[in-house]
């Protein structure tokens, strides 16, 4: 799946990868099963529990064994430390507990320290970034054409945005998700890229696709699907992803990323003219989601606008709250008089201080990069810190990890 194929022009310089390299086959893997599984559960107990965590740490487990992947000496050394200031801070609230009444929750922080767990991975060798980038959008691909396919079948009356009913509930991780969701233009759905529990996971999916893409091969046909997808899911959090990817790439690969920036630029605002142009009706749309910042109960207030006020609320009350949190699992579940909801930073802070914030993001900085890997830094953070609460969910956090993280690349040929 992550294999180049090489052109006449490029033969001399096409990269030599083993089909059955163990690091491309983990590399795969991770985004196959991160992308295609999130709907589906295994069952713990009387719960069901995503199956993409487990499934892909026992790939990792077995990359190790084939010496694929190896341990990162300095994130192991930040996940320590992160591991034994939130297990302080637990033991902090059980001696001193919010006056919210909120008990903590050991499972929230087990789950939270064994996926995060996954950074102090690395490949054992260097890769091909050019091999590496195109394998990833080739499988992200299959992703837009899915959702560009499920969003059509539905004028043929073939809407199929759950899997509720086709499957038992014992199988599948979907409760709690905003699978089907009105665009606003009669009863038309968003397309939720048919695999994916959201449409702003499958817009996200999308920003990344056309990321790599753009750094990778610049391919017509691919670069036309993951816009298309972008457009369907009719989600900001993609279009800020890519917003974040466009105001970087310039300071990270100068000229070229300039360039880069600026044909970017000017392809969203040809887009953006033929929407307006050809379905006035989907402008609006769009343009709704931009106001939807300052109208409380509205998606776009929950995401970005509560969990700051969250954040200025509790910390007021819990002044202790910088340093050690208010619990594990607290802020979650804490009676407000208004509806909120938490980012990953901000889940982190609340429940476990600024020094474990700290860590974590230092996590996520700690890796030597090539200039291409590095015009990822910050488009990915932006989505995994401020697009959803993706700390503890792995079908997100795991690509993330992967692309800036465990990669260990080398510059393509010329």
């Amino acid at each position: 799946m992550l294999t180049a194929l090489p052109t006449k022009a490029n033969h001399a310089a096409a990269p030599r990868i083993r089909r059955r390299d163990p690091a491309l086959i983990f590399a795969a893997g991770t985004l196959v099963l991160s992308l295609f599984l999130q709907r589906f559960a295994v069952q713990v107990g009387s719960q069901g529990m995503d199956i993409v965590g487990p499934l892909v740490l026992l790939l990792a487990f077995w990359a190790v064994l084939n010496g694929a992947l190896v341990l990162h000496r300095t994130r192991l050394l930040l996940f320590g430390a992160l591991a034994l200031w939130t297990v302080l801070g637990a033991a902090w609230q059980t001696v001193h507990p919010n006056s919210y009444g909120v008990g903590l929750t050991l499972p929230s922080l087990a789950q939270f320290l064994l996926l995060t767990s996954f950074c102090v991975l690395s490949f054992a060798r260097d890769m091909d970034e050019r091999v590496f980038f195109r394998g990833g959008a080739n499988i992200l691909a299959l992703i837009a054409a899915a959702g560009i396919l499920q969003f059509l079948l539905q004028f043929a009356g073939l809407g199929l945005f759950s899997f509720t009913h086709l499957l038992p509930d014992r199988m599948l991780f979907e409760s709690g998700y905003n699978l089907e969701i009105p665009v606003g233009i009669g009863d038309i759905m968003k397309s939720n890229g048919f695999f994916l529990l959201e449409p702003s996971i499958f817009s996200q999916s999308m920003a990344m696709g056309l990321i790599l893409e753009i750094l990778a091969a610049r391919r017509a046909w691919f670069l036309a699907l993951f816009a298309a997808g972008l457009l369907l899911s009719f989600s900001g959090t993609g279009w800020i992803v890519l917003l974040s990817f466009l105001l970087s790439v310039g300071a990270r690969l100068g000229r070229r990323g300039i360039l880069l920036a600026a044909g970017l630029a000017m392809a969203i605002v040809a887009v953006f003219a033929a929407v307006v142009y050809f379905s006035p009706d989907t402008a609006d749309v769009f343009a709704g989601r931009v106001a939807e910042f300052s109208q409380p109960g509205t998606s776009g207030n929950l995401r970005f606008t509560t969990p700051f006020q969250l954040m200025n609320e509790v910390l007021a009350r819990e002044p202790t709250a910088w340093l050690f949190g208010i619990g594990p699992g607290a802020s979650e579940r804490l009676s407000l008089a208004y509806e909120y909801d938490v980012n990953t930073p901000i889940k982190i802070l609340l429940e476990y201080g600024v020094p474990a914030v700290v860590l974590y993001v230092a996590i996520f900085l700690s890796a030597q990069r090539t200039k291409l890997q590095g015009a990822l830094v910050v488009p990915c953070l932006v989505l995994v810190l401020l697009a959803g609460g993706y700390q503890e969910f792995a079908p997100v956090l795991f690509p993330i990890l992967l692309l800036i993280c465990i990669a260990r690349l080398r510059p393509a040929a010329p």
